[in-house]
């Protein structure tokens, strides 16, 4: 005989119903909403497309002001890579012909429990912390695709963690917050991705292009993403924006 999950018999216990997923992957009725690792540990196939380019060659011999939001350390690595070009670089954007603006958001998402994660490139990059994730019963929430768009704080208030108590006993004994994956492991594994835009503002013109970068694994992989969306700048932009993110940091429970 099959034991359930630990907070299948707690809900049971408690009288409450479990809501219907909002995914279009739908789980089989014997199967219980609970995940571990998903597969054997292999590295994550990543990729990467881009949308819209910008001929920064163009502004060379005008004023530039480069920012890279909410991360002092890119912004520096973007500057450095515009002065190694050739760029007339200014501290301020009042002072700047041209403005160039870079932001980003890694999110993931697993569907068979709509456990969810995300950060702001920027804050990652300021501190390549381990990721904590939030439970996903309670509320529907779905990725956006279009890759131009900023999802910052999308997931985080669509859901709710309603049950930290219950994650917190499963990562306990089973080493994950949502318990232990029995079957159809593969199908639970985190869809995830990471976008970086760039903005080139010049008065009340904007041209814009994005990176996507996109991949599913058992465990999150944000500076692998984030690396790839930066590295995927230079086909986009000419731009090289170096920073180097150490390994995925373990899943902060």
């Amino acid at each position: 005989m099959r034991h359930l999950p630990l907070y299948l018999l707690l809900t049971a216990a408690a009288g409450c119903a479990l809501p219907a997923l909002a995914s279009s992957e739908a789980v089989p009725d014997d199967a219980p909403a609970a995940v571990a690792a998903a597969t054997a540990a292999t590295a994550a196939e990543v990729k990467v497309a881009i949308t819209g380019r910008i001929d920064l060659t163009a502004d060379r011999g005008r004023k530039v002001f480069i920012e890279f939001l909410a991360s002092p350390k890119l912004t520096a690595a973007a500057r450095a890579s515009l002065a190694s070009s050739g760029f007339e670089l200014v501290d301020t954007r009042e002072q700047a012909d041209v403005v160039y603006e870079l932001d980003g958001a890694f999110q993931a998402l697993r569907p068979a429990t709509r456990r969810t994660a995300e950060v702001r490139v920027g804050d990652y990059a300021e501190n390549p912390a381990p990721l904590a994730t939030k439970s996903g019963r309670g509320g529907s929430v779905m990725l956006s695709l279009n890759p131009l768009a900023m999802l910052i704080g999308t997931i985080a208030s669509n859901v709710g963690n309603a049950t930290g108590a219950q994650d917190s006993v499963n990562a306990a004994t089973a080493g994950d917050p949502d318990g232990k994956c029995l079957s159809r492991c593969e199908t639970w594994r985190y869809r995830q991705r990471n976008v970086v835009n760039l903005t080139r503002k010049e008065g009340s013109t904007e041209q814009k292009c994005s990176v996507l970068a996109t991949a599913e694994d058992a465990e999150l992989v944000p500076a692998r993403l984030i690396q790839s969306s930066l590295a995927g700048l230079q086909e986009a932009a000419g731009l090289i924006v170096a920073l180097g993110l150490s390994a995925d940091p373990a899943l902060a429970k």
